[in-house]
């Protein structure tokens, strides 16, 4: 396909509300009405395949509810055959070309693991026309990528989540609220685990959003073990506070359920707990883990108001490279300013090696 169709994102995209010029705060008026979605990486190591599409199409005869005012209307994926097959799954339409949701639809959801080396390619058109972008875990593969991401988005007034589900859990905003104005002596996490860019970033995730976001930025990253794609393995960040506090804090990459955060403070020595309830039965099977992303998004697309700001986004981004750059280099501590700005990680996974996704992408897009 050809890029000069960028042209046509000078002039506005239809279906698009003139709001969407606007930066992401500058407006407190709702988009109104069911908003139309269309969704990248549909298929392969999606999320939106078995998870989020049944929020937003229930499908016939599964006993599913909608649980958002938002519908899928258009998908595209890697393999047209999968596309296909997700479209006649939910009931919306499949397209040629990655971009020819342009136009069509409100906003974009990208369900996939195994994109994030191109979804800097994926979004741009998006980006442009001032559409809210959910981008699953990871965002980038490199700073370069991302910071594009991100610099596309403020310059025409689009906004992003990046969410992994852990964030979006009762327990995490019960943690961030808790540490507020507390002096941290340490911390200790878990999360399920099976490779470290699909599932151990889940927990670094939650405590980014814990901890960091509650004022105690990262200084550095030290991840230890055998490999990053087979548990176990261990994290430890440290952290600064703004009054100079510094503390380090453990992730415990291990097979089990979900995620704890047990912290620290000087006010309560023997720590507190906060874990993951992923709730156990209908509706709480779905309120508890899986709907409060999507609704986080259609939250950010009817408000333009983007949960976490672009420099938070832009720094989770840089502790999870970090991370990789530690366990790659036998575990050594990696201060975050030292990450290269165009070092790349890794995309494709040993865990799977008949997956066709990398080779496409590498095929499609180089």
């Amino acid at each position: 396909m050809s890029f000069d169709r960028r042209g046509f994102l000078k002039r506005a995209a239809v279906g698009v509300s003139a709001a969407s010029a606007l930066a992401p705060a500058q407006t407190a008026t709702p988009r109104e009405g069911e908003l139309r979605i269309g969704c990248l990486n549909v298929h392969n190591y999606s999320h939106l395949l078995p998870l989020w599409a049944p929020l937003m199409n229930p499908r016939a005869g599964q006993k599913e509810v909608k649980f958002t005012g938002m519908r899928i209307t258009h998908c595209w994926e890697i393999e047209p055959e999968k596309s296909a097959e997700f479209a006649k799954m939910y009931g919306c339409e499949a397209v040629r070309n990655f971009d020819d949701m342009l136009g069509k639809v409100d906003g974009i959801i990208s369900g996939g693991y195994f994109n994030h080396g191109w979804s800097h390619i994926l979004h741009q058109p998006y980006l442009e026309a001032g559409l809210p972008n959910l981008i699953n875990r990871p965002f980038a593969n490199s700073l370069v990528k991302a910071r594009k991401m991100i610099d596309t988005a403020k310059k025409h007034g689009a906004t992003i989540l990046c969410p992994s589900a852990y964030e979006y859990t009762n327990a995490a905003a019960e943690a961030k609220a808790w540490v507020k104005g507390r002096k941290i002596i340490s911390y200790d996490a878990t999360n399920s685990f099976d490779e470290y860019p699909t599932h151990g970033i889940h927990g670094l995730y939650m405590i980014h959003r814990s901890i960091v976001e509650a004022g105690n930025p990262i200084v550095s990253v030290q991840y230890r073990s055998k490999n990053w794609y087979t548990p176990p393995g261990v994290m430890t960040f440290e952290h600064r506070d703004t009054s100079g506090n510094e503390f380090l804090g453990t992730l415990h990459q291990a097979t089990g359920p979900w995620g704890t955060l047990q912290i620290h403070t000087k006010d309560m020595y023997g720590g507190k707990m906060f874990a993951i309830d992923a709730g156990t039965g209908f509706p709480f099977n779905k309120t508890e883990a899986w709907a409060p992303t999507i609704w986080a998004y259609e939250h950010m697309a009817r408000y333009k108001e983007m949960p976490q700001t672009f420099d938070s986004l832009m720094d989770k981004t840089r502790v999870f490279m970090a991370g990789w750059r530690s366990v790659m280099d036998g575990g050594k501590i990696v201060r975050l300013e030292d990450v290269p700005e165009d070092w790349e990680a890794p995309v494709a996974l040993p865990a799977r090696p008949n997956d066709r996704s990398v080779a496409l992408f590498k095929q499609k897009f180089g």
